[in-house]
């Protein structure tokens, strides 16, 4: 965990790197949900139909698109834009990528490939 500390901010709780991504986080899932909900509804328009949709019937399908493509975006398995995103928006100090060595401290494990 990466943490934040030192003379500039005493009495204050160290802030943890997943704290400083979460704003990222929730941008990069709001843009994939808009854009989800948006595929979602054309694709919902482009089945005919037999008879026009009541506005209670347009309304339900609305709320129910709106919430698939939210849990779509929340999960790892979407369409993947939260990752293209993040890879565009997180500032280069915030991204890590892990090595051997961090994987062992922080997990307490051995890492496949290096240490096995």
């Amino acid at each position: 965990m990466t943490t934040i500390s030192g003379p500039h901010n005493k009495g204050l709780k160290p802030i943890s790197r997943e704290e400083m991504l979460k704003p990222y986080v929730d941008v990069a899932e709001g843009l994939e949900t808009q854009f989800s909900n948006h595929m979602i509804d054309q694709m919902r328009r482009s089945i005919p139909r037999e008879g026009e949709p009541s506005s209670a019937e347009q309304y339900y399908e609305s709320l129910m698109d709106y919430e698939h493509a939210k849990t779509m975006a929340q999960s790892d398995s979407g369409i993947g834009l939260k990752r293209v995103i993040l890879e565009q928006i997180v500032p280069a100090h915030l991204k890590q990528t892990p090595n051997a060595h961090n994987v062992r401290t922080a997990y307490k494990a051995n890492v496949k490939g290096v240490d096995e």
